[in-house]
């Protein structure tokens, strides 16, 4: 049984060949046919890539191409981001379950349950209960008490929004110092 494990390698990468190896190949080109008929078909085949015409792109492939590739990169993201959220979320879960079973063994998981149905019960019904007191205020309350409550509101808003961006700019600023 003949070994054409070099050979096999040295006819698809004929460019990295010193002259003994290329004499080499040569002799064995002569005496192996599976060999010989692999080099006859990659030469085929170079020669049919290197005759072949140049095909022209269709009117704005490319920039169809760009879009759906960002668009695609977008979407890879999210669902990356979204993969990485829900484990992050599952493992934050479970190290909960894990602390409170070992620190509250007395705690069951059935009343734990019915714990957060009865907080989520309770935040819906106290969602409720601000919507139908807005819906009131606006039903009762004349439009220049309704613009003015607004742009007190909005104004708070603003102030939060501020706040916290300085906060925020304040210690970017002093990491930078810092890293300094």
């Amino acid at each position: 049984m003949m070994n054409h494990y070099p050979y096999k390698i040295w006819i698809l990468d004929e460019k990295d060949l010193d002259e003994s190896q290329r004499v080499e190949l040569a002799a064995h080109l002569e005496i192996c046919p599976q060999c010989a008929q692999l080099s006859r078909s990659l030469n085929i085949a170079l020669q049919s890539i290197r005759e072949a015409t140049v095909q022209a792109a269709p009117a704005g492939f490319t920039r169809r191409f760009v879009t759906s590739l960002e668009t695609r990169r977008r979407d890879q993201e999210r669902k990356q981001a979204r993969t990485l959220a829900i484990v992050f979320a599952s493992t934050a879960l479970i190290i909960v379950l894990v602390a409170l079973y070992a620190f509250l063994p007395e705690l069951s998981l059935i009343s734990l349950a019915a714990g957060v149905i009865s907080a989520v019960v309770g935040l819906l019904t106290y969602i409720q209960q601000a919507f139908s007191f807005i819906m009131s205020a606006y039903r009762t309350l004349n439009p220049s008490t309704l613009i003015i409550s607004g742009l007190i509101f909005a104004g708070w808003v603003l102030l939060a929004s501020l706040t916290l961006g300085l906060s925020v700019w304040k210690l970017a600023f002093r990491k930078s110092e810092v890293n300094q």
